[in-house]
């Protein structure tokens, strides 16, 4: 999996650092968690259009996502659930979440989910 420069496109990226428990009206636990996340960070990767045939091989059946992002560096932090800003910037809400990884030899694979965030 090669990245050439003129394909890839700024993104920006959030790694979930920790996990808040949710309480009720009384102060109580719910069993419900709500995730925290770190500061912003730029990165410049591929980013598909659509998803397609190679996509839909690297993960399977699985179809629960819009688009791919691939890059060729295999020390890149970015994890399942982190959250992902791609076309806006990271003042605003966030509109992507990953939720695959298929990484291999030569570099990374990400399915990304668009969300709507209240």
């Amino acid at each position: 999996m090669r990245s050439l420069n003129r394909n890839k496109r700024r993104i920006y990226y959030a790694l979930k650092v920790d996990e808040t428990a949710n309480k009720d009206e009384y102060g109580n636990e719910t069993g419900e968690v709500t995730p925290v996340y770190g500061d912003a960070v730029a990165l410049d990767v591929n980013i598909s259009a659509a998803t397609g045939e190679d996509a839909v091989q690297a993960f399977g059946s699985f179809t629960g996502y819009s688009r791919t992002m691939c890059i060729a560096d295999n020390a890149c932090p970015i994890e399942e659930d982190s959250i992902v800003w791609f076309g806006i910037e990271p003042f605003e809400s966030h509109n992507y979440i990953v939720v695959r990884k298929a990484d291999s030899k030569n570099g990374i694979l990400f399915a990304l989910q668009e969300v709507t965030v209240a």
